[in-house]
């Protein structure tokens, strides 16, 4: 079963056809993102969103707060 979230490109593409030249690959490429996100890695949109932050950020959080530093 495939998530839904890979119907939007296409209803995009319906919905707003003049852009049809540079809808229609974005379509494609989200949807074939999206079908291998769901069938080969076997994860969630959800999933994947919160592993690239992870990716991209760090496990790591600080305990320092940049706001109260400023206020003091």
């Amino acid at each position: 079963m495939i998530n839904a979230s890979a119907a939007l490109p296409w209803l995009m593409l319906l919905l707003v056809p003049a852009f049809w030249k540079f809808l229609l690959p974005l379509a494609l490429v989200m949807t074939v993102g999206l079908v291998y996100i769901e069938v080969v890695k076997k994860m969630t949109v959800r999933a994947v969103c919160r592993q690239a932050g992870v990716f991209l950020v760090g496990r790591v959080r600080t305990t320092h707060n940049i706001l109260k530093e400023l206020i003091r």
